[in-house]
């Protein structure tokens, strides 16, 4: 999940940087943008349905998993991109 949010903001990032001062983005520009926006939706509904199957049979291992998960988010953002 954490690599479909990083590849889509990583060229997002270079879209942006490439159209600053003024231009389109390409159709195919904005159908890879949309592939991994979509696949990084998809990952995000996957993980969803996946922690509400632990927490109907571990709900502590699912508050740990999210625990750990949200530790190694405050961990990436304090790393230069």
């Amino acid at each position: 999940m954490l690599d479909s949010k990083r590849a889509h903001y990583a060229y997002l990032e270079a879209l942006d940087l490439k159209y600053r001062h003024g231009g389109v983005r390409t159709l195919a520009e904005r159908a890879r943008l949309e592939t991994l926006l979509a696949t990084h939706d998809l990952c995000v509904a996957t993980f969803a349905r996946l922690v509400k199957e632990l927490a109907a049979t571990n709900i502590t291992a699912r508050d740990r998993l999210l625990e750990v998960m949200r530790e190694v988010g405050e961990a990436d953002t304090t790393v230069d991109h």
